[in-house]
């Protein structure tokens, strides 16, 4: 069954102005279909409130332009200062939220029309802040965590990714380190958002995890080849996880331990910790997939491959969250289990550590 936002984007694609916009946006911007469903929720909502299509939003700019260029981008400039006020009026949303599908009706007519609706974007007010999630709270929901939860968490943790991009990860991009046993695993990898192509890594941490987690796939019938999908859904028929199930599996986790928690502070928590100082905030901007600016300096930042995996290992031990021994790590579990109901403690127990912890050791024949 398609989700809303699979409808809406098929909506969009039944326009001519809206295929050319996405096939515009393809060529000049991104080349992700999640940012196509976000064009697609916008545009609809303009439709919503101005009652045109956007093949009607296209023909009534070059109608009004041929007629008065000066007057039409005076109209459409308080026409669209409007449909932000509805926005927020009907949906509540936030100014800097509603400022996308301000920009999202500019970006129709522009890859629509050769003249353009050359007016300001709304302003976006202040941005909220998303803060990391603190790697204490990380530990305690590694603690919990069954083979599948914790292989996406240290995974998210150790290379900065995306969940969109993570979700994308095959056994072809650890292929080489991880079968030759490295601790330390290189990925080329592709931020489809940006379509930028990028380097980045995964520690010890999230290898041990996915090393365990690959073991019960394997011994469940799973066959494991260069196309599959390093994260599948626990339930028949184990597809893959969409990025939407990442962020459910990140929340149930950290819900577990009373942490309000997403795989953007995870990414943030790659971001904003002691690493900069080691690696430098420019190359740990790189692992994460943001575009490097094309001056000498920034080129110069990104040293080779074997430099890189120096700086990454000296770095890690700020992120690595086995660092900590055996008894630090069951205290941990008792404290946790302390502050539950004698049901929650059984129920934690039997789904998330003990059961799927066995599962997870080698078989002994």
């Amino acid at each position: 069954m398609a989700s809303k936002n699979e409808e809406t984007l098929k909506w969009l694609q039944t326009f001519e102005a809206g295929n050319r916009l996405i096939t515009r946006l393809s060529v000049k911007k991104s080349d992700s279909k999640r940012t196509y469903k976000m064009y697609a929720r916008h545009l609809k909502l303009w439709t919503e409130f101005s009652h045109l299509t956007p093949d009607e939003t296209v023909e009534k700019w070059r109608k009004e332009t041929k007629e008065d260029y000066e007057e039409a981008l005076n109209h459409w400039d308080m026409w669209l200062d409007d449909f932000v006020a509805w926005l927020r009026k009907t949906y509540g949303w936030e100014k800097s939220t509603a400022s996308y599908a301000h920009a999202a009706v500019k970006c129709l007519i522009k890859y629509n029309c050769r003249l353009r609706l050359t007016i300001g974007t709304t302003d976006r007010g202040i941005p909220k802040r998303i803060p990391p999630i603190s790697l204490s709270d990380l530990i305690r929901m590694d603690e919990v965590a069954s083979p599948q939860q914790r292989w996406i968490l240290r995974g998210l943790k150790d290379s900065g990714m995306s969940r969109e991009d993570f979700a994308e990860l095959t056994y072809a991009e650890i292929k080489e380190d991880f079968e030759k046993g490295y601790q330390y695993v290189h990925m080329n990898v592709i931020r489809r958002k940006e379509s930028v192509q990028y380097e980045t890594w995964l520690g010890p941490n999230a290898v041990r995890s996915l090393k365990a987690y690959l073991n019960i796939r394997k011994e469940r019938g799973e066959v494991i080849k260069n196309d599959t999908p390093l994260a599948v859904n626990e339930k028949t028929p184990h597809d893959k996880c969409k990025a939407n199930s990442i962020t459910q599996i990140i929340q149930r986790l950290g819900e577990c331990v009373g942490v309000k928690t997403s795989p953007h502070k995870i990414r943030k928590l790659f971001e904003s910790s002691p690493m900069t100082p080691i690696a430098n905030p420019i190359l740990v901007k790189y692992w994460m997939g943001h575009k490097i600016a094309t001056n000498v300096e920034s080129r110069y930042a990104i040293p080779n491959v074997d430099k890189q995996m120096e700086l990454y290992e000296k770095a890690y031990a700020v992120i690595d969250v086995d660092k900590y021994g055996l008894e630090e790590r069951v205290s941990a579990i008792e404290k946790l289990l302390s502050t539950m109901t004698q049901e929650q403690r059984e129920r934690l127990i039997e789904k998330y550590v003990f059961k799927k912890e066995v599962e997870a050791l080698p078989i002994v024949r």
